[in-house]
């Protein structure tokens, strides 16, 4: 009775593992969730893990190159604003240089056209005229 029982048991359990099989092996094998057998197995996740590395190694690389053209683009702006600046600088030392010449000339030529003061003389009074007073001493002879 038990060779039976186990003769069913083995039966059943032979059929289920042809019927998983057989649908495992129905399925694309990239679209299986595990191969059939261990050493498939080990050659599926090995071609995973390369397939994984290679990405991987292919995104730092792409990240390296984005990195090293952001570096360089930064650099390129670097000296584009020191270059404009010093273009910057040398224009405004030209206009200050230009400023001030024209300054000078202004000045010269406002000096030319000042009308020169003649050097003191001493007044010579008319001979009926008096000497002139300080209101200081006009203010003592009134008192």
């Amino acid at each position: 009775m038990s060779d039976a029982k186990q003769d069913a048991q083995r039966a059943l359990r032979a059929d289920r593992v042809s019927i998983s099989r057989a649908l495992r092996l129905s399925v694309p094998p990239e679209a299986r969730p595990a191969p059939v057998n261990m050493k498939d197995w080990i050659r599926q996740r090995k071609e995973q893990l390369q397939a994984a590395r290679a990405a991987a190694k292919q995104r730092r690389d792409l990240l390296k190159a984005e990195i090293l053209s952001a570096a360089q683009d930064v650099a390129r702006e670097e000296r584009i604003a020191a270059r404009q600046e010093t273009v910057r600088r040398q224009a405004e030392a030209r206009t200050a240089r230009a400023y001030a010449r024209e300054d000078a000339r202004a000045i010269v030529e406002f000096e030319r056209g000042q009308p020169t003061r003649p050097e003191s003389k001493p007044k010579t009074l008319a001979q009926e005229k008096h000497k002139l007073v300080s209101y200081a001493d006009l203010l003592r002879m009134r008192e």
